[in-house]
């Protein structure tokens, strides 16, 4: 198996040789919270094998969600790292959270490329993708946020993404418990997902 850590700093040098111009991203951190109920977060996307997946499949589980773009150079490979490593951590508990990656560059994010992101981070995080009138739609259901950023119209393709670089975690009933900050460390999260997970009736 590829050492994660060695992942991350090679996509990382490759990223930042191939795209000079670019400078670290930023956290857009979320929106205002609209009201005191929490929404139904409903939202409809497509796994990187191409079978729909939506709020309701994930009902009865965790799930970790995290809104991102494989070119990220810096935040993403380091969030999915630290979510991994969280998960192995986490036993044989780790059954019962689902990590999600959805892209929120899918021009560019394709469901190869995406398998081939996630699968080296760890097998359990699903990568999701669709329309961007459906991305936009989950962004706005999580009050997460992206810009995008092209410093050269000359050059399109040199493009970054900053965007909300938390980690939502959703309860089993569909409703959002919390945000796990940038900068959560992998112990951190486990350690917080243990606790919760241990409140839960067998």
């Amino acid at each position: 198996m590829i050492d994660r850590r060695f992942f991350v700093a090679g996509a990382l040098a490759m990223t930042v040789a191939a795209l000079p111009a670019l400078a670290q991203h930023q956290d857009l951190g979320v929106a205002e919270e609209p009201g005191d109920t929490p929404p139904t977060r409903r939202w409809m996307m497509e796994d990187t094998y191409g079978n729909v997946v939506t709020d309701e499949d994930m009902l009865g589980k965790f799930t970790l969600i995290y809104f991102g773009y494989t070119g990220c150079p810096d935040v993403c490979p380091t969030t999915l790292s630290v979510i991994a490593e969280a998960m192995e951590a986490l036993g044989a508990r780790a059954d019962m959270v689902v990590p999600l990656f959805v892209t929120v560059d899918p021009e560019h994010d394709t469901a190869l490329l995406m398998r081939e992101y996630t699968g080296f981070m760890h097998p359990a995080i699903v990568g999701l993708r669709g329309p961007k009138a459906y991305t936009d739609h989950m962004v706005a259901a999580f009050n997460a946020r992206y810009e995008v950023h092209v410093p050269d119209p000359a050059y399109p393709d040199r493009y970054s993404i900053d965007h909300t670089a938390s980690v939502a975690l959703v309860g089993p009933d569909g409703l959002l418990i919390k945000r796990y900050p940038h900068g959560t460390t992998a112990d951190e999260m486990a350690a917080d997902l243990g606790a919760i997970l241990d409140t839960v009736p067998q």
